[in-house]
């Protein structure tokens, strides 16, 4: 691995707080996602961040940005859908610290203090590039025994090698489990839609509505239209009126009023809809994206097309579209497989690789 670029010990994220592309605060890391490949370093995949009000959800590292520096910043949107752990995947805090794995020249036992992550320099990724252990050596407590930092080869019992330990219930997050309503619940409008759209009341005008659009930077589904609502401005919102698609307000007057302009024969999704009943929405409509409204008639959010596809697709196809060859010049498989490229396998194959149906709003997972 090459020496240059940052490093850090992934121990010290731990509660780490993460702010939004405005500043604001989002929450805290309460974990942190690796993806273990056969004969090649575990790779660092993302962040779990405990949301105030929504839970745990996932963040992929390409967007979280300041890591060396202990103060995570994200660089845009992330999917607010609960997060659920992948079977290559493993929780550094909560399932690789105080793991015990043994060295693989001496067969000694040693316990996982810490694992340390490096930065490729070319390919922008981290990589796990040492893990702090200590040798047991009686007790029970952490300090006790010589500590030593040895590279991420040196040690077996790492996974894939062999499945995590079992524990007492309470003692390792659990995020792991894959329950059938768990599953459905993941397959909703409430689960798909983004949380900030752009929201505008009544008596704002057209030119008030494109500046809104033109205030940040936002997805290509979201800057399509505004939604129409009466205060409060963000999402739960007052009563939501309506949309006005983009293509409206350009061609209406700088000073006219939105109302007017508000599409109101457009039906909201409920929070439980289906997905799908959300793709046929979104289909019949021909929609980029489409409002998510409670019983109350509150705005909560909205579904883009990109998120209904990310879930129609197979797992891992940005992998198999886009994927880049990897430090050792071969072609990625599936991600977290460790098989390299086969150039004989029809197109369609490798762009659909086997997989349960679904996929997450991430770029590098």
């Amino acid at each position: 691995m090459a020496a240059d670029g940052p490093r850090i010990f992934l121990s010290h994220l731990a509660g780490v707080p993460v702010f939004g592309p405005d500043g604001g605060p989002v929450g805290r890391v309460r974990d942190l996602v690796a993806t273990f490949r056969v004969d090649r370093p575990p790779r660092l995949v993302g962040l779990v961040v405990e949301v105030l009000g929504h839970g745990p959800v996932f963040v992929p590292v390409s967007r979280a940005t300041g890591l060396e520096s202990g103060q995570v910043t994200l660089s845009g949107p992330v999917s607010m859908r609960r997060f659920g752990l992948r079977p290559d995947e493993r929780l550094v805090l909560g399932q690789l610290l105080d793991r015990r794995v043994r060295l693989a020249d001496s067969g000694e036992q040693v316990t996982v203090l810490d694992v340390e992550v490096h930065r490729h320099p070319a390919r922008a990724h981290w990589e796990v590039d040492r893990i702090c252990a200590h040798r047991d050596r009686g007790g029970t407590a952490r300090h006790r025994g010589e500590a030593l930092t040895v590279d991420w080869s040196a040690l077996s019992g790492l996974p894939p090698e062999e499945l995590l330990v079992s524990s007492p219930v309470g003692e390792r997050p659990n995020f792991g489990q894959d329950a059938e309503d768990e599953a459905e619940q993941e397959r909703t409008a409430r689960a798909l839609m983004r949380t900030e759209p752009v929201v505008v009341p009544p008596e704002a005008t057209v030119a008030d509505a494109l500046a809104r659009l033109g205030e940040r930077e936002l997805i290509q589904a979201l800057a399509a239209q505004v939604y129409v609502c009466r205060p409060p401005g963000e999402p739960p919102t007052g009563p939501y009126l309506g949309t006005v698609p983009v293509q409206r307000l350009l061609r209406s007057a700088p000073d006219a009023p939105v109302a007017p302009l508000v599409d109101t024969e457009l039906p909201p999704l409920h929070p439980d809809t289906p997905l799908p009943a959300v793709s046929c929405c979104l289909t019949a409509y021909d929609l980029v994206a489409a409002p998510v409204v409670d019983d109350e008639g509150a705005l909560l959010g909205a579904v883009t097309v990109d998120a209904v596809l990310d879930h129609l697709l197979p797992d891992h196809w940005r992998e198999a579209e886009y994927g880049m060859p990897d430090a050792d010049g071969t072609e990625s498989g599936a991600a977290g497989t460790g098989v390299v490229g086969d150039p004989t396998q029809p197109p369609a194959a490798a762009l659909f690789p086997s997989g349960h149906p679904g996929g997450r709003d991430e770029v590098d997972r």
